[in-house]
């Protein structure tokens, strides 16, 4: 099988079809906008960083991508379009010869907290859609890490200029032990190159292919606004994506104003530990709380 990937802002659409068919071959449909993003994925399916063998094209021209498309394919009889990524005009010449030479087609749905794909074959002149099958674990937070930035390094629990864990490093301590032994995979102090110290995500976690991000607070000021906003950032289509969950977790019993409803607008998931105690570990309760409402945002 060869998989044409149309690829658009968020790489997720393309890597979770890629690793889940594992075709012989994948071709990169790439415009100068999204070539960061198909160099690191190029990278995620072959460890390579070389887009020669891929394909750039205009991303508002349909007759020439028709057309370079069929320059780069040649035949026709093993391919595949991943209609999922792209501007929909890349979309529509790539469904264009789809539907010309009776090729099927897929689409990753990913509404409903699950990732599933939706294949389509041409029967009789036909388009008929086959059952949407869920895709297995096939990605693990470096894998979301390294398609979405161009580096990162792990820092672990914030710390005070000694060294020595402060307040907000024994909460993330805290939160990353209870959660560990509960979720499919935690990753602590995680901070992104490129963006100076503008950006530093406290835990990423992982539930099959789902991947979140929390941002952690003991109370006062941070917990409210500057903290939202922080996720906000990380979140960005530039940074982490639209599919990356974000989570505040905090030691107080509310965030202060009008920061609840800010945070539901932002689609935040919100969550109190009041009952945290400094250099303490998290109660068994507190912990499968946590981990409850965690696992409910993410999977369903």
């Amino acid at each position: 099988m060869r998989l044409v990937s149309l690829i658009g802002e968020q790489p997720i659409p393309n890597l979770l079809p890629v690793r889940s068919l594992k075709p012989n071959e994948t071709l990169l449909v790439y415009t100068q906008r999204t070539e960061a993003v198909a160099r690191r994925l190029r990278k995620l399916i072959s460890n390579i960083d070389d887009l020669s063998g891929d394909l750039r094209v205009e991303p508002y021209d349909m007759a020439k991508t028709v057309q370079n498309l069929q320059k780069r394919l040649h035949s026709f009889d093993d391919v595949v379009f991943n209609l999922t990524g792209g501007t929909k005009i890349m979309s529509l010449a790539a469904f264009t010869l789809a539907l010309q030479y009776r090729r099927p087609f897929i689409y990753l749905e990913s509404e409903r907290k699950r990732s599933s794909l939706r294949q389509y074959e041409f029967e009789n002149g036909a388009i008929v859609s086959k059952p949407p099958e869920e895709i297995k674990t096939v990605i693990n937070i470096d894998d979301y890490l390294r398609a979405h930035l161009p580096g990162y390094r792990l820092e672990g629990y914030h710390s005070d200029k000694n060294g020595q864990l402060d307040a907000g490093g024994y909460f993330e301590k805290a939160v990353h032990h209870a959660l560990q032994s509960r979720l499919d995979e935690v990753v602590a102090g995680i901070r992104p190159e490129g963006v100076e110290e503008q950006i530093e995500i406290d835990l990423a976690v992982r539930i099959g292919n789902q991947v979140g991000i929390i941002e952690l607070k003991t109370g006062g000021e941070d917990a409210g606004k500057r903290a939202l906003d922080q996720l906000k950032m990380a979140a960005e289509p530039t940074y982490l994506g639209t599919y990356t969950k974000q989570f505040l977790i905090t030691a107080s019993t509310k965030l202060k104003g009008r920061n609840d409803l800010l945070a539901q607008k932002r689609n935040i998931t919100v969550i109190h530990l009041p009952n945290y105690q400094h250099g303490r570990s998290l109660s068994k309760d507190d912990a499968e709380r946590l981990a409850k409402e965690i696992r409910l945002a993410l999977s369903g």
